[in-house]
């Protein structure tokens, strides 16, 4: 029970890594709570834990929408008393050449991939601030590390909650607050699948396309990483290789 009595919020919870990540969390002793669009999803979830004897709450919210996140955090903290662990999971990636992106692809993949962790930050930090702990994950990929053509979006944006990890990182470690990234590499969900149904491999004799649930022990890892003195601003990739 290495997350007992903690207190969990994973977003994008409802499916793929964070569904596989809410389930371990649980596993281990963690309260969690659960934050998606899909409210059918979430259900799927909450009973799964609940039959495993774990406690959990699901919290409809579109992290692009500052209020929703607000009202997120707000009702973890009214409901269990405290936010230990916020796992920034949600997100897109939209497909096709730079030139053909529109304007409303970017601005999806903005607020989503960037904006959405800004405002789960922001809100979850200020009750950080005054536990005098926390423990940040944002989940970046490679991609934002080596661009790839014809996801353009999507590698901007990866980039740039990298960098924005790295910058909280730094402003709070002082109140005892960590935040890093997790890499999981190719992972097959919904949000990989137009790649993944046409390859066996991410990229030739390179990285092996993983389950969900083969991200889980990394995961573990960085959340069990102590507040006062754990690693932070650090990108931990799980890949095989990092290559075009």
């Amino acid at each position: 029970m290495q997350l007992k009595d903690k207190v969990a919020i994973v977003t994008g919870g409802g499916r793929g890594i964070g569904r596989a990540i809410a389930i371990a969390y649980a596993a281990e002793g963690a309260r969690v709570v659960i934050a998606a669009r899909n409210t059918t999803q979430l259900d799927e979830v909450v009973a799964e834990i609940e039959a495993n004897d774990g406690e959990v709450l699901a919290l409809p919210t579109d992290v692009r929408v500052r209020s929703e996140v607000e009202n997120l955090i707000q009702k973890t903290v009214d409901h269990f008393g405290r936010i230990d662990i916020l796992v920034n999971n949600a997100g897109v990636n939209p497909r096709g050449p730079f030139l053909e992106a529109t304007d409303a692809e970017w601005e999806q993949g903005w607020q989503i991939n960037v904006m959405g962790v800004v405002y789960c930050c922001r809100a979850a930090l200020s009750v950080m601030k005054q536990q005098g702990s926390g423990n940040i994950i944002n989940v970046g990929s490679g991609m934002g590390q080596v661009g790839r053509s014809n996801l353009s979006v999507y590698c901007a944006s990866k980039a740039a909650l990298h960098g924005l990890t790295q910058s909280i990182a730094e402003e709070v470690w002082e109140d005892g607050i960590i935040a890093n990234v997790l890499i999981p590499g190719p992972v097959k969900t919904e949000l990989s699948k137009p790649a993944w149904e046409n390859s066996g491999t991410f990229r030739a004799q390179s990285d092996p396309w993983k389950a969900p649930e083969q991200v889980i022990a990394s995961a573990l890892f960085l959340a069990t990483q102590p507040p006062a003195t754990g690693m932070t601003g650090q990108i931990l990739s799980i890949m095989r290789r990092n290559s075009p």
